[in-house]
């Protein structure tokens, strides 16, 4: 005997000097452990009984860490017999480790834990490498039979003793020896309408002879319901006096909304102390004053007994909710197969659901449905596939059948339900999940369905939230009509996640498409300036008024597009307005689907990076040129000097205010200086240009244009970005990287 308490003295030492350890070196896998009392009965010492119960919860748990940790109770208690999730095991008997299988929160996963036992009190609980991962673990420990000591006292702990992995040191209540006389428990519980229902409840005595002839327990329902008969009684264990049985020895007595329970008489009070079950039913008597919800009887009476409430059941209609399992799910316009959210239907009380009765799930004009329950529902054609119907969810005796596309636009889904759950354990839950829809070009917002049917549901359930799959941005510079290789503003294509560019491994391309009258001059500038999304090539197609957009596959990490560089060659058809840019190819519109929903758009937005803003040019052209770091420039060929040199910055070439009014054939009179809100104002003609100092928006005859980088005061001279002043007069600018010239053309 004493070299077995050495042993474990040396086995404690060690768990203790773990469990100090390991936090150190693994903080992750603590966090999310915990050891929760499930049940906690009043039981009597120098007794052999059922303790509680407690659950370990491990949220999530990492199948490549395990767990193992110590379980003990205290001094001279005995562990006869002992459950750990559904797996039970004759303690007193167990000569080697013991398995059992538990699983995650949704009963699909599994690992694997092993009980050894250590002492009569202890023994090692430890969870096997494997299995599940990033999953909630849960399951119970019950301590079926314990022989208490005699002399004890107060609450009944459990040490938990962390050793290794994600099983940390804690301690939990199962038991309380000596607190009151009975212990009441609500075994089984129903949902019930105005047409009542039932309980049942188990009395159980702390210790033997508490039950007596001249006092009641008393059992109090709230407003509004009362008690009926006793259906059932069965003595659970122990004995009363006599030899009596439960009919003779306890007396019920519904009185209202109190069920008064005594013994009938002291000579029957227990030599063994004893714990008894009943059934009785529920009325519901007024339901003005009936709530809904649990209903809560007081345990009251001349006895001392835990606890003080109980619930006795559950009050409410017969009810049915259909709600979406996740609204927040985003889905792509112009899109097919975008997945949504699921959707839950589900009772308050058994039998809600009727069999027979229909569910009818409407989508707006702007989606079909595609998929349900991961079955695709048209053929290539896009046309409704000729299929059988079929359960798609099934719940306590209840089952719910896809019926078919309704209406002549097939945005309807048919469902009828199947089978009652009036006799079974618990009111039915539905779900219909792995659904897809297609999705029209352009149209943005809650994906909202409607339901009707004559289940009687009605309403409105949000599926999924729709986006377009990528947002495009633009600067807008002006051109003229009739003249070649004009600038126009950069044009940004940005992704809103990962994967929204559908390339399918690249021969699907992005395409940005011109108007009538306008075409590209050369090919752009195509790079990506953020994430992982690969060019593969570029082409321009369509007598040069369409650009198209290749890539390597699609992108990992959310990706943006940049196109710089773009000039345009605009005829004199054009009219004097913007030049809208249609963007669209499939890889942002599926054509799959293309006659599923009507609409012969084929960009999924314009954006209008140039706008025309005068008639055709006269023959009489100014060009002057430019050298960097240079004070000589030229004005249609004759030669002049500056007393600043332009430079460049932020790649634009700066240039002092003075000389880009020469340049522009602006007079000296009509570029003035505002010292006092540091504006530089250009005027020719009709066009009034204004820009200030260390700000980027460049004004037009009072409307604003923002540029991409700011004038700026530098040696007392105030320097103004030269392409975005000459472009705001309709001239033309372009750069020679080789020369280190900047050109501007300007037709007068």
């Amino acid at each position: 005997m004493t070299m077995r308490r050495k042993a474990l003295s040396v086995l404690v030492a060690v768990v203790f000097f773990l469990s100090i350890m390991l936090p150190l070196s693994q903080p992750g896998y603590a966090t999310g452990t915990t050891y929760t009392p499930l049940t906690v009965p009043n039981v009597s010492d120098d007794t052999t009984t059922k303790l509680g119960s407690f659950q370990v919860e491990i949220d999530p748990y990492y199948s490549d860490n395990g767990g193992e940790a110590l379980v003990e109770l205290p001094k001279d208690y005995e562990i006869k017999d002992l459950t750990v999730a559904d797996g039970k095991i004759d303690y007193t008997s167990m000569s080697e480790s013991v398995s059992t299988t538990v699983y995650d929160e949704d009963g699909e996963n599994t690992t694997t834990v092993t009980i050894t036992k250590i002492t009569d009190r202890s023994f090692k609980l430890e969870l096997q490498e494997g299995g599940i991962s990033g999953a909630k673990l849960r399951f119970p420990i019950t301590f079926e039979s314990v022989k208490v000591p005699s002399g004890v006292s107060g609450d009944i702990v459990a040490k938990i003793v962390g050793v290794a992995g994600q099983l940390v040191s804690g301690s939990v209540v199962i038991g309380t020896v000596g607190a009151g006389d009975l212990e009441v428990e609500v075994l089984d519980t129903e949902n019930f309408s105005d047409a009542g229902g039932s309980v049942e409840i188990r009395v159980a005595e702390t210790a033997a002879g508490k039950l007596n002839e001249e006092d009641e327990l008393e059992l109090e329902l709230p407003d509004g319901f009362e008690w009926g008969d006793i259906e059932e009684a069965t003595l659970v264990y122990g004995a009363f006096g006599g030899s009596a049985s439960i009919e003779n020895a306890v007396e019920f007595t519904p009185d209202g909304d109190t069920l008064k329970i005594s013994l009938s008489k002291d000579a029957y009070k227990s030599t063994v102390r004893v714990a008894f079950d009943f059934t009785v039913s529920i009325n519901v008597t007024d339901t003005s004053e009936a709530e809904y919800g649990d209903v809560i009887a007081k345990v009251k009476g001349d006895y001392t007994a835990t606890p003080s409430e109980i619930v006795v059941g559950t009050y409410g209609d017969y009810e049915v909710t259909i709600n979406a399992d996740d609204s927040s799910i985003v889905a792509y316009a112009g899109q097919t197969d975008q997945d949504v959210s699921d959707i839950v239907i589900k009772e308050s009380l058994k039998g809600s659901l009727i069999g027979g009765r229909s569910i009818l799930i409407t989508l707006p004009s702007n989606a079909r449905w595609y998929k349900i329950d991961d079955t695709e529902l048209y053929d290539e054609d896009g046309n409704v596939k000729d299929l059988s119907s079929w359960n798609v969810d099934e719940d306590n005796e209840v089952k719910l059948e896809f019926a078919g596309l309704q209406g002549t636009d097939d945005r309807t889904a048919k469902f009828i339900v199947n089978g009652d759950s009036t006799n079974a354990t618990d009111p039915a839950e539905l779900k219909i999940e792995d659904i897809s829809v297609v999705l029209e070009l352009g149209v943005t917002g809650d994906l909202v369905a409607t339901v009707s049917g004559s289940q009687g549901l009605s309403g409105t359930i949000k599926l999924a939230e729709v986006v377009n799959p990528v947002t495009v941005t633009a600067e807008k510079t002006n051109v003229q009509v009739g003249v070649a290789k004009q600038a126009a503003g950069d044009i940004v294509i940005s992704e809103y996640d990962a994967g929204a560019l559908n390339t399918d491994d690249g021969n699907n391309p992005v395409t940005l498409t011109l108007p009538d009258g306008v075409k590209f001059s050369s090919k752009p500038t195509v790079e990506v300036t953020k994430g992982d999304i690969e060019i593969d090539h570029i082409s321009l197609t369509n007598d040069d008024k369409t650009l198209s957009i290749y890539f390597k596959d699609d992108s990992g990490e959310a990706s943006t597009i940049k196109i710089s560089n773009i000039y345009y060659d605009v005829d004199r058809t054009v009219a004097e307005a913007d030049i809208q840019v249609k963007v669209g190819g499939d890889a942002l519109v599926d054509s799959e689907m293309e006659n599923y929903i009507s609409g012969a758009d084929d960009y999924i937005v314009k954006v209008a990076n140039a706008t025309v803003i005068t008639p055709a040019p006269s023959t009489v052209k100014r060009e002057a040129v430019f050298t960097l770091n240079s004070t000589t420039y030229t004005v249609n060929g004759e030669q002049m000097t500056m007393d600043v040199a332009p430079y460049l910055k932020d790649g634009r070439t700066y240039l002092p205010v003075r000389y880009v009014g020469y340049a522009l054939g602006i007079s000296p009179a009509n570029v003035l200086w505002d010292n006092s809100t540091r504006t530089a104002t250009f005027i020719k003609g009709n066009r009034v240009v204004q820009v200030t100092v260390a700000s980027k928006v460049l004004k037009i005859n009072g409307a604003s244009v923002t540029m991409d980088v700011a004038a700026e005061m530098k040696n007392g001279r105030v320097m103004v970005p030269f392409r975005w002043i000459a472009q705001a007069f309709g001239a033309q600018v372009d750069w020679n990287g080789t020369s280190q010239t900047v050109t501007v053309t300007l037709q007068e």
